[in-house]
């Protein structure tokens, strides 16, 4: 019995000592794309490493940060505007047609009390989560414009930002149009 006990704790550890890419790798379906990232925190500044590139993050003074850096959500949002152009990118291409550029126009807004209601042990009043992203993607491509809405269409169906947004529940009411010249 205190053998098989043994072994077990034996085989947690083993298990435990297995890192994040081990455990995603060794969990993933086949066909999944992976990603990874390292991170550290210092009270409101974050830091964090992927394949090579840093990314930094902080808040205002307001916030208690130091603003070295953008908002964890302004990052998000840059996210969501490189996902989508990437999305965009490869959908022009599979529809035979070429983007120049995309200029995104986005803004988003929350209720502050989800995430800073007081006591902080306490339920909040309302979720701490984006309720809505908007703003225009205006795109400088030689194409009518339904084949613009209809690149904007398929982004938003297939953007992986984008989908992850909505999921969360936040509205996402981006236009797409034909930038002016």
């Amino acid at each position: 019995m205190l053998a098989a006990t043994l072994a077990k704790r034996v085989q947690a550890l083993r298990v435990t000592a297995l890192t994040a890419r081990q455990r995603s790798s060794s969990t993933r379906k086949p066909r999944e794309k992976l990603y990874s990232i390292t991170g550290t925190t210092q009270g409101t500044t974050s830091t964090s490493q992927t394949r090579g590139h840093t990314l930094k993050t902080d808040t205002p003074p307001s916030g208690g940060g130091k603003d070295t850096a953008p908002q964890p959500v302004e990052t998000l949002l840059a996210a969501l505007i490189g996902c989508e152009g990437a999305t965009a990118d490869f959908v022009a291409r599979m529809l035979r047609t070429k983007i120049r550029s995309i200029d995104f126009e986005l803004e988003a807004s929350r209720d502050p009390q989800g995430a800073a209601h007081l006591p902080v042990d306490a339920p909040a009043p309302s979720v701490s989560r984006l309720t809505r992203i908007w703003g225009i993607a205006n795109v400088s491509i030689d194409a009518d414009d339904a084949t613009i809405e209809k690149i904007g269409r398929i982004v938003h169906e297939r953007c992986p930002v984008a989908n992850m947004v909505v999921a969360s529940g936040c509205s996402l009411e981006i236009e797409w149009r034909r930038a002016e010249l």
